[in-house]
């Protein structure tokens, strides 16, 4: 017998999984050779495999005892003795193991696993220091020590071992990506960038590092590059947690809030039960005013982390708002920061009318304050403030602060506004008195950062030596300055000495004591920390500093508040650029404060280019104010005139913007903007006559006169007859124009004229059917008589709103290219389920001027692709991103078609809308297209449509078979897209019901 051979054939068939054969082959073999110590050892391993724990024990020991140095014994013993929850003896077996080899990491990695789970932290990170003095090299080990010092905030010990590793292992993807994340955890996200960025290029499809970088450009607040580095780890890894929610994250601080609350529905789709993405979304909801939306998608909070300061009082009764609280006790408690607490107390107020009692719980620095305020509430009888360190009385009913709004059903209709419903002791504010002195010059208070905890400190608060820098530079006005922050950071006392800032940091114990400091102040200038919260409840004019996105509460795009009366808002309009708010604070306070006021042309010419800017910021209303302020002061001139007429035709105030128009026009007769803005705001309004002529005053705007041909034929503009005469018709704007208005050239051929015809080579094949002579641009023979823009002609042919010719369709597509055309539609669907078909075109060319407002965020349309159809994508230009959205919906099994490949020509666009049942596009040449062959259209508006789609009208006199889904607000796609998806769901259902 060859033992040796006979153990190597068992050991085999114990590998390949045939574990009863080697069983008893181990047995027969230990009969004849009991002291074979590898086969105890085998037959042991192989006992525990089967989980015979206490027969594998005593294989164990025999081969111990025989040889006790025998590594894979002592390390394999281990495991058996923590499988019988005998952990120290199974610590000691693996600390033997590695007391025999110091470099055996698979004892220390079990070893660690098994003080992880006993709870010996401290002594886990002992041993895993030691073990790399052995092992410096090992990945794992580094992964386990580095993951428990970021546990404990020991981030500069963490990042040496890192950086041990990586001297050993240079070429370690994993550790330049561990490498990132602790830079990250130290601040330093500019060489978290860098580090991800290595791991990227060693390994080049590294769907983590992609996704990391992109947390590290969200912590630089350069977004774009976030959205892209999202966007390609999604592409690698559909699956990576959280990374769904980061790319929703980035486009809302992208401001493409449509986008990310569509990116958040479909991370809800995929995963009902992501709380995390429920709350963004609602916090995004509430931020845009949708609060009926949004409150009840705040909930989901409580499932991702247990905020309230009483989380006792979880256990007990909520109240949801349909119980009465007739002769109930109802108890409130905070649950986030100071600043929520002061601002949700006020629901104490609306709980008293119907609760017999209610406690509201506040932390111990806003006791004074809270006691002190209820005291001078009507309802103070039923409410009692509780400190957080009290014993809390019986109750019936529980609820924290920020559900009351939620159960309350709070919207911007009936958000509880009680005016000042703070207010300090008197003792407090006499006190402040004596500090401060005689008032001597006005007193304005500032908060410029909040605490560096908060987790978006980065946006919200601001450098000193900014403030400093702007304040000096452009400030005119004589005021003292109060800082009222508690927290002072050391850089910036020498800033507060520059200023002559007084620091009142010694005497603010309690927000009590910082409330009647307040009292003292004519302003207070403050970032969105809790003094702003506080200031606004005293009822002090408060101006806050707001982030490019700020917290839910402060809405968008309003410079007021519906919670606070004497709340002034002033918002970054880029991300982490402070400068030109600072900027408009100053102004704000030269113009409330200064002694000796600025008249004259500079100062008007410096208002109205503010003017101007909140006009670019969507901020009319208040834009319309200052102009009409200036004409009060008789401070008039034609520009101010012609930019008041903007504002007011924004606002839809159409006769009076108008009436501006004329005034500048009466002012200065060769001013070309009043005119053009005229002759559109008529064209809108269906106002043809002057409105046609005045357009003809594009030829000398910029935009437009690159357009114009320097042709030595006349200008025909309608007044000779064209009877036996040539006529050559130019297209000169954009494609759309030209499809819209070639159906002019038949009134051209009435009129008995021989049309020329010149068009861009994108439209040489679609306008081959028109009745006239078509030449690619620059082209034409030069025997014509006259010469004429095209969208001249409705000027030229006396176009009005009774005889704009509207026989559809106009264009037709030669039956040969229509045949093929539908032949690759057909093979496209499936035999057995013929869907309806839908050609969807959401943005247009990048290069438009009023691209940013005309097109859509493809994420807006993903509702509209969840419906159970064919969509075929019209659209030559595809973004990256959107790319990705398509594909994500495509492996989701949405039946959606990218057709820009097949798609060579206009001629082939027109084909292909030609088989289809619908089309849904944004204000594009493919809509006019669609609408000139008389197809079913859908054309979404933006809330400052085009002239050609006329004002507040659904249907177009240009396309009959067209209807207009018009944006209803600025921005807000959700309304039309509805009706656009109702429609749809309508041409599907009739489908089925026709099949039926």
């Amino acid at each position: 017998m060859n033992i040796a051979r006979d153990f190597n054939s068992i050991l085999q068939q114990h590998q390949a999984g045939q574990l009863q054969e080697a069983l008893s082959a181990y047995l027969a073999l230990l009969e004849s050779s009991p002291n074979h110590v590898d086969a105890l050892v085998s037959l042991a391993t192989l006992y525990l495999q089967l989980g015979k724990l206490d027969e594998s024990a005593q294989y164990f020991e025999k081969a111990l005892a025989l040889q006790p140095s025998k590594l894979l014994a002592l390390h394999n013993y281990g495991l058996c003795l923590k499988q019988q929850k005998l952990f120290d003896r199974a610590l000691t077996q693996f600390d033997l193991a590695i007391s025999v080899n110091p470099q055996y990491e698979l004892a220390y990695k079990n070893k660690f696993a098994l003080l992880a789970s006993m709870g010996r932290h401290e002594e886990r990170i002992v041993g895993l220091r030691q073990a790399l003095v052995h092992l410096p090299g090992s990945l794992e080990l580094t992964i386990l020590l580095v993951a428990s010092l970021r546990a404990l905030k020991q981030h500069d010990e963490a990042l040496t071992y890192v950086e041990n590793l990586l001297r050993i292992k240079p070429d370690s993807e994993i550790a330049y990506n561990l490498r990132g994340n602790i830079l990250l955890d130290l601040d330093c996200a500019q060489e978290a960038v860098s580090s991800y960025q290595q791991a990227i290029q060693l390994q080049h499809n590294y769907a983590k590092a992609y996704g990391n970088l992109g947390i590290a450009y969200l912590s630089l607040a350069k977004y774009n590059d976030a959205l892209t580095s999202f966007d390609r780890a999604l592409e690698l890894d559909l699956n990576l947690v959280g990374m769904p929610n980061n790319r929703a994250n980035a486009l809302q601080n992208l401001h493409r809030f449509d986008e990310a609350i569509a990116a958040y529905d479909e991370i809800l789709i995929q995963a009902p039960h992501d709380f995390v993405a429920a709350a963004n979304k609602g916090m995004l909801c509430l931020l845009l005013g949708r609060f009926a939306e949004g409150w009840p998608l705040y909930e989901a909070r409580w499932h991702n982390t247990a905020m309230s300061i009483h989380k006792e009082l979880s256990a007990y009764p909520i109240w949801d708002g349909t119980e009465s609280l007739n002769g109930k006790t109802i108890i409130l408690h905070p649950e986030q920061g100071y600043g929520d607490t002061i601002q949700f107390s006020r629901y104490a107020r609306v709980l008293a009318k119907s609760a017999e009692k209610v406690y509201l719980v506040v932390n111990q620095p806003l006791f004074r304050l809270m006691q002190t305020s209820v005291s001078h509430w009507p309802e103070c009888e039923r409410i009692e403030v509780i400190s957080d360190g009290d014993q809390v009385p019986a109750f019936h009913y529980q609820l924290p602060l920020l559900s009351a709004p939620c159960v309350l059903k709070t919207d911007l209709n009936n958000i509880p506004n009680f005016g000042t419903y703070l207010y300090c002791d008197d003792e407090s504010r006499a006190k402040w008195s004596q500090i401060l002195g005689p008032r001597l010059r006005p007193r304005i208070g500032i908060v410029w950062s909040g605490s560096d905890k908060h987790s978006n400190d980065k946006n919200r608060s601001l450098s000193l030596a900014e403030l400093a820098s702007v304040l000096s530079a452009e400030l005119a006005c004589d005021v003292e300055f109060h800082s009222l922050q508690k927290e002072i950071k050391s850089a910036d006392l020498s800033t507060m000495a520059m200023l002559s800032m007084s620091d009142h940091a010694e005497n603010l114990q309690n927000f009590s004591d910082t409330s009647a400091l307040i009292m003292h102040m004519d302003l207070v200038v403050s970032v969105d920390t809790s003094v702003a919260h506080l200031a606004a409840g005293l009822g002090m004019p408060t101006w806050i500093l707001l982030p490019h996105v700020p917290d839910f509460r402060w809405l968008l795009e309003r410079s007021d508040s519906p919670w606070y009366d004497s709340v002034r808002l002033f918002r970054q309009t880029q991300a982490r650029d402070w400068s030109p708010v600072l900027q408009k604070v100053v102004r704000a306070c030269n113009a409330q404060f200064q002694m000796h006021a600025i008249v004259g042309k500079e100062n008007l010419l410096s208002r109205i280019n503010y003017a101007n800017e909140l006009i670019s910021s969507g901020r009319w209303q208040e834009a319309e104010a200052i102009f009409r302020q200036e004409f009060d002061a008789q401070r008039v001139s034609a520009k101010l005139y012609n930019n008041w007429g903007v504002v007011l035709q924004k606002l839809r105030r159409f006769d009076e913007a108008l009436a501006a128009f004329d005034a500048s026009m009466q002012m200065d007769s060769d001013y070309v903007s009043p005119r053009l803005n005229k002759s559109v705001c008529l064209l809108s309004l269906g106002r043809f006559d002057e409105g046609w002529r005045l357009y003809e005053w594009r030829w000398k705007n910029a935009q437009w006169d690159s357009s114009r041909r320097n042709l030595g034929q006349p200008l025909w503009l309608g007044q000779e007859s064209l009877a036996g005469k040539k006529i050559l018709v130019y297209a000169e704007q954009g494609l759309g124009d030209s499809i819209q208005f070639c159906r002019l050239l038949r009134n051209l051929l009435d009129l008995r004229a021989v049309v020329l015809l010149e068009v861009p080579k994108a439209l040489l094949a679609l306008f081959r059917c028109l009745p006239v002579a078509v030449y690619e641009s620059g082209t034409a023979p030069q025997n014509y008589d006259y010469q004429c823009p095209l969208l001249s002609l409705p000027l030229a042919l006396k176009l009005g709103m009774d005889n704009i010719p509207h026989e559809v369709p106009y264009l037709r597509i030669e039956q040969e290219l229509q045949t093929r055309w539908l032949e690759k539609v057909c093979a496209y669907q499936t035999p057995l389920q013929a869907r309806k078909k839908i050609g969807v075109v959401w943005a247009g060319s990048s290069r438009h001027n009023n691209d940013a407002q005309r097109s859509l965020p493809f994420s807006m349309l993903a509702k509209v692709l969840q419906h159970d159809a064919d969509f075929f994508i019209l659209q030559k230009d595809i973004k990256p991103a959107d790319r990705v959205g398509l594909r994500l919906m495509q492996s989701f099994g949405k039946r959606i078609f990218i057709m820009e490949n097949e798609l060579h020509d206009l001629i082939d666009t027109a084909a292909l809308i030609n088989c289809l049942d619908l089309i849904v596009s944004v204000d594009t040449s493919v809509a006019h297209l669609a609408g000139a062959l008389a197809k079913p259209l859908c054309v979404l508006l933006p809330y400052e449509a085009d002239f050609r789609w006329l004002q507040d009208r659904s249907d177009s006199p240009w396309y009959p078979t067209a209807s207009l889904y018009r944006q209803q607000d600025v921005g807000d796609w959700s309304a039309p897209l509805n009706l656009v998806n109702a429609r749809i769901h309508r041409l599907i259902s009739a489908d089925v019901s026709q099949e039926n």
